[in-house]
Formats: structure tokens, sequence, C-alpha cells
């Protein structure tokens, strides 16, 4: 956060106010046009998961293994030894160049690929950074195939990051669709892994040969502060950012949980250096779900660093001074698209790519100046410590000008209400650190709190001297955030794509052009039209959602928030799809696979036969498959052409806990074609589901899928159901 200010004269003020260390006593609601009120999105509306996996149960690759040799004691003092108040974000991290990594040539050289047991390719590098408290890795993209699976995760660890190929490029693609054609833009930083080695694993999908793929991993980020994840969830929390002793614990405020719901700590790569900031998730006035975010401008100045933002949400304690890390916090990696940026004002206004976690506020806000002596409160991360609150009140407005652009030091001079950029605030109880740049500042109006700025910085102590600048809302907000934020009533529009081929979804009107851009707000009642294009070697499957059929054109009335997902898949040449049954656990399995086939004929994966019943593979939908567990269960495999089946099996995988049996998505298997009201059509067959009812008889559920009906009228006799015809294979 930003310091350096000139407080002669606002000292002399601070003196002669007499201030209370509580906002009890804030002044009463008075009706002020415009505000608009804080929201959670319901949970039924979230789309956004953790990327945070389980590693997969195959055996990782053996990774290449490289050491950059450690860093000397000189340079590790002089990036550690600083002021933290200083006006520039809270450093964490410095680059450092990967030499064995530094082109595409060399990087090629040392992905030594396996094949998985799906018939794709894996491959892994290992990067050890001596002494890096954590790492992110720098990858320079030539080119990769958007079907890929990047895994990031440090050798031991039960969970990794996992990120598709697919959001790389759109991620790389915000970079360039903003100017910057320099490798920075082209450079994809992964998410935080913590510790001093970081393995990277790249899975590629049957049919994708390795040659798609042309990375370099010039540099990393190495971290001289464990300032992220620094204890286990739930666990007593030691030295987190060393924070000053006067700093309060927002666990200490229940009326500011709504608000504290409302703020992430954030980091992000520049240059190869990381950073530490505090933004805030605001809400707009048709209460849409689009998740725009404010912080400074001085912590995310450009699109490039923009598109590195990962957020922390719920990082505090769980209860009041208890110094234990709440253990239902959450990351999000993806970044942010930079709508609107105000060195003036020091302001950065984003919209995340991936929606925040069910449970999140969206604050509310005022477009309107606060009156003189207005009790308010900034909530942040200073240090990058558990999250504090600070109150204080509004004692002028201030016009505050950079004095050194390469320190970041300002100074500021008392203005007027029509000139003022900034609002500067003494406070009362509490202060910032570096690390809370960014922090939403709100004015208390009877029991509400609405955002009015976000923290640019200042010179506070705990000798109570010193104040804190706050860039003002109300000022962006009349000159560009109002065509964001009040253009309601509006609802949000997501759009997913289903595949494993390629395609992109546009909408009339203009905003969807997914693409890189998957989601928009419409205003309420328009009628959206979306249309699906297949790309080359893939075809146009169908909708689910709010959409349904597979014409490549779909209408969706916004009336609510929405979801659709399109399915594309990929072209493939019509196989045969292999039934076996297992004695020892009486179960059936299909495959259309034929390496697959090869290695359970080979006896690898257990006493597994073939039934003699296959039927043909193809047509334009694409089967889902799912596996449950070892343990808890099922040990078994299901199959599912309805992609409305499908997407509410991947809902129940995301809130169901892995401790609890549940399926799991593996892959979109093969190309079917889906009956119409369970008749098939013309030069088909129909291929049947029958269940083993193993919920309700306490047992692993297996589902028996054959092409013979007389197969399946057999299994009935032992106790199964019959679901009816779920496929139609071709003849």
């Amino acid at each position: 956060m930003p310091s350096n200010r000139n407080p002669n004269v606002v000292v002399i003020l601070w003196m002669l106010i007499t201030f209370i260390s509580t906002p009890s006593l804030a002044q009463p609601f008075e009706p002020h046009s415009g505000r608009v009120e804080p929201y959670t999105l319901p949970a039924s509306s979230d789309s956004s998961t953790s990327p945070v996996k389980p590693r997969k149960t195959n055996p990782s690759p053996p990774p290449y293994s490289i050491s950059i040799g450690a860093i000397s004691k000189e340079n590790k003092s002089s990036e550690t030894d600083f002021d933290s108040r200083t006006s520039t974000p809270r450093k964490i991290g410095s680059g450092r160049n990967v030499p064995q990594l530094g082109n595409i040539t060399d990087t090629t050289s040392r992905l030594k690929w396996q094949n998985t047991l799906q018939g794709g390719k894996i491959a892994a590098i290992s990067i050890t950074s001596p002494q890096a408290m954590g790492i992110r890795v720098g990858m320079l993209v030539h080119r990769l195939p958007s079907e890929a699976t990047f895994r990031f995760y440090s050798q031991g660890a039960e969970n990794a990051y996992e990120i598709v190929g697919r959001e790389i490029l759109e991620t790389i693609q915000r970079n360039l669709d903003a100017g910057d054609n320099s490798d920075a833009a082209r450079t994809y930083w992964s998410p935080h892994v913590e510790g001093e080695e970081v393995t990277l694993e790249i899975e590629l999908p049957l049919g994708t040969s390795p040659d798609k793929l042309e990375i370099a991993i010039p540099s990393v980020s190495h971290f001289f502060f464990d300032t992220l994840l620094q204890a286990a969830r739930g666990d007593k929390v030691s030295k987190i950012g060393e924070k000053e002793s006067c700093e309060i614990d927002v666990s200490c405020h229940s009326e500011w949980s709504p608000e504290s719901r409302a703020t992430a700590k954030i980091t992000f790569v520049k240059s190869g250096s990381s950073f530490l900031c505090t933004g805030t998730l605001l809400n707009d006035a048709a209460s849409s779900g689009t998740p725009y975010f404010l912080s400074a401008n001085h912590c995310i100045t450009n699109q490039t660093v923009a598109s590195t933002l990962q957020t922390f949400w719920f990082y505090h304690s769980t209860a009041c001074n208890s110094g234990t890390l709440n253990p239902e916090f959450q990351t999000r990696t993806g970044g942010a698209t930079l709508l609107y940026s105000n060195p003036a004002t020091d302001t950065s206004f984003m919209q995340l790519s991936k929606l925040p976690p069910v449970g999140a506020l969206y604050a509310g806000w005022s477009p309107n100046a606060p009156e003189l002596l207005a009790y308010v409160a900034g909530i942040h991360h200073p240090d990058g410590d558990l999250q504090k609150i600070s109150f204080g009140r509004f004692i002028s407005f201030q016009d505050c000008t950079a004095t050194n652009p390469n320190t970041g030091t300002f100074g500021c001079s008392f203005a007027n209400k029509v000139n003022g950029k900034y609002l500067d605030i003494a406070y009362t109880s509490g202060i910032t650190e570096g690390g809370s740049s960014g922090a939403g500042l709100f004015e208390i109006i009877g029991n509400t709190h609405y955002l009015i700025g976000q923290l640019r910085g200042g010179d506070p102590s705990c000798f109570g001297s010193g104040s804190d600048e706050y860039g003002r809302f109300d000022v962006v907000y009349n000159d560009a955030l109002h065509q964001w934020l009040n253009v309601g009533p509006t609802y949000l529009l997501s759009v997913s794509k289903f595949s494993n081929g390629k395609g992109t979804v546009i909408s009339s009107p203009d905003g969807i052009n997914c693409g890189t851009s998957c989601n928009a707000p419409f205003t309420h009642g328009a009628n959206v039209t979306l249309t699906a294009t297949p790309a080359s070697g893939s075809i146009f499957s169908g909708w689910s959602g709010a959409c349904n059929g597979t014409n490549d054109t779909c209408s969706v009335a916004m009336n609510a928030p929405r979801n659709v997902t399109a399915i594309f898949s990929t072209i493939v040449a019509p196989g045969t799809v292999v039934e076996y049954y297992n004695l020892d656990l009486d179960h059936y399995f299909i495959t259309a696979d034929a390496g697959e086939q090869a290695f359970v004929d080979s006896g690898a994966v257990g006493r597994w036969q073939r039934t003699g019943i296959t039927f043909r593979s193809g047509g334009e939908l694409p089967v889902c498959r799912f596996y449950g567990s070892m343990l808890p269960g099922p040990n078994s495999h299901f199959y599912t052409a309805s992609a409305d089946e499908c997407a509410q099996l991947k809902q129940l995988q995301i809130t169901t806990p892995a401790t609890q049996k549940r399926w799991n998505f593996e892959s979109l298997d093969f190309l079917t074609i889906v009956p119409m009201n369970g008749t098939c059509p013309a030069n088909t067959s129909p291929v049947y589901r029958a269940y083993n009812n193993g919920f309700s008889r306490g047992i692993d559920s297996n589902h028996r899928i054959a092409s013979s009906l007389a197969a399946i009228q057999e299994v009935v006799t032992r106790g199964w159901t019959n679901e009816g015809v779920v496929m139609c294979a071709p003849q």
C-alpha cells in the first residue's frame, strides 16, 4: 500500500476533532438516491468450482527434475528488506530464470511422454528453486491443444491445481486483445504452489499428438514469504504477515461478516515478481451476479497483470482473535478482464473470469460522496494476514499526485468535493499495512454498509498519527463505472462448453463470444439468440440447461440468470462397444476404446471377461462416462447419453464431499444417437440400461448397458430394474 503524503495540516485537524473508537454511534440512516444493496448469489446459480482437485488415482509419470540453484544471501536480503508501507503493492516473490527450459526446444526435449490407460500421453517436469516458500510457473505459450490438461502440484501432495488448455488460451487471448503482443502477454502464470518444488504435469487425450504442444518455461516466481496458505485449514496460524499489534480481527465484529465475505486477498505477477493486495466483489443495480471486482490501480496496472490474478476468499479467523485459519477458505484462479483503470483515482475495475465461491457477498455501494465526519471502515489483508478491519472517520477531500513514479510515493493536499479525487480517513482503531492496498472503504449508514472507495495508502501508525487516502468511488462511478454497474435491470447469461470437440458460441445481441467471453449481462426481458459453430474436425451435438435440442441456434429469455451448455464432439470413425462381466464383483462394464479393450483383455485389472455382446458407436451425441471410487465407492462405471443427466451428476460431484459415495466424471467416451420418446430412428438398434438397485440394497451400484433385450431381461429376473432404451446404435 502507498504512503509518504503531507499530513501536517491534516494532523492538526485530526487532533481538534473528538473521535470514538467504535462505529456504534454512526450517523442515522438518511435515504440517498442511487445506492445499491449487497447481494449473495444463490447457490443454484454458482458455476464456479475450485481449481484444486485430488490427484488422479493413476500413477503420475516420473518427472524430469531440474534445480535452478540457491539465491545468494545478498540478493535475498535486497528482496526482503523493504518498508512494507511504500506505495507499491506488497512484494512477496521475485522472478528467476530457468535456463534449462528457456526455449521451446529445451522444454520439449525434457518432456518424456508416456502412454495413459486411456490411450493418451502424459509427461511431467519438476522445478526446484531452493528455499522458496512457494512458486508460480511462467509458461510461455507458442501453441497448445485446448483439450490438454495441465496440473500443478508439489511432489507428495494429495491435490493439484488442474487447468484445461482452453482456459490458458483464453487467458492469453485477453492479453493480446488488449494490445499487448509481448512475451509477457503470451506467458501463462500458474497458480501458487507451496514449497520450493513445483511439478508441471501435462496430459493429452487420445488422438492429440505432443507435436501440437510448443511451450517454454523461461522463468518462475520465487516466493520469499509464506503469505498465502501458511497453515493447514483449521490449524493455528503463526506469523502470517507479522501484522502490527493494533490491527483488529474482523471476526471480532460479526456485524461486518457480510462485507468480510465480499473481500478477497489477491496475488498477481508483474515482470516475474509476485505481489499481494486486497480487492472487493461488487454488486450491480440489477443484482445480476456478474463478478465485478474493485482494487487499486497501483496493484493491477494493465490487462496482462489482471490475467495473473489469483483470489483467496473467506481468509479470516474462525473466531475473534483465535489466530486459527478458517477451514472453509477457498481460492479461485483464471484472472480477470480489466474493464477500467484510472491512475488519477488509483482505480482498477475488473470482471473476474470465474465466479466466486458459494457464500461470497457482492458488496453494496453508494454513488454519493460521504458527508464530513462520516463513520467508515475498511476490510483488508495487511501483509497477507488473516482479514482485519479498521474504523475511522472521513475528515477531508484530497488531491494526490505521484512524487516519485519509481518508488510509488505521492503527496496530497486539501481539495474540495468538486476537484478532490481522494477521501482522507483518520483511524479511530486499527490501521492498514502493505498488502492492504485496494481494500474497500465502507460508509456506515444505519445498519448497512456501502462501499465508497478503495485504498491507495498513507502513513497510519499504531501511535495514533497519520491517515490513509482512498480513491473516490463516486468519481469513477460517474466517469465510467455506471455503464457496467447501473445498466439494469440485467441478468447474467453464462455459457459453458461441454465437449471433447471444439467450437464457439456467440450471441445476438452481442455479449457472448465463447471463445474468450462466456459470461455477459443482458437486460431483463431480452431474447438472446445463441449460435453454436463447430470447429473443423468437430460437430455440434446439442444444448442443455436453458436451451435444448440439436439445432445450432437457440433463444434464451432473460427473465432470470441463465446457464446454457453447448456440446461439441470430435468427429471420430464409428467403433465397437464391447461389454465385459466380472464374476468376482457381479459387475458389468463397457468400453469403445480399442486400447482399453486390449488392456482389460490382458487381465491387468481383474477377472473381466467379454460377454459376447457388442454394439456400434457413432452418432452426434457424446456419452458421458463416470466412475465412483474404490472407497467409499461405488467401485463401478456409469454411462449416460443425456446431457442433462450428465450435468446433474457433475453438479452432484461438486456438492458431494469426496468422503461420500458419488460419481466422478472421467470423459466423453464415445458418440451415439439418443432415442426420441424411447424409440430409435430407422437404421439404428436400441441399447438398453438396467440398474442393480445397489443403493437400496447397500451394495455398489452397477448398470448393465447392452443391445440385447434378452440380456437385460435376464438381470431383471435377478432383481435389477430395466431403465429402458438409453441409446441407439448405428446398424
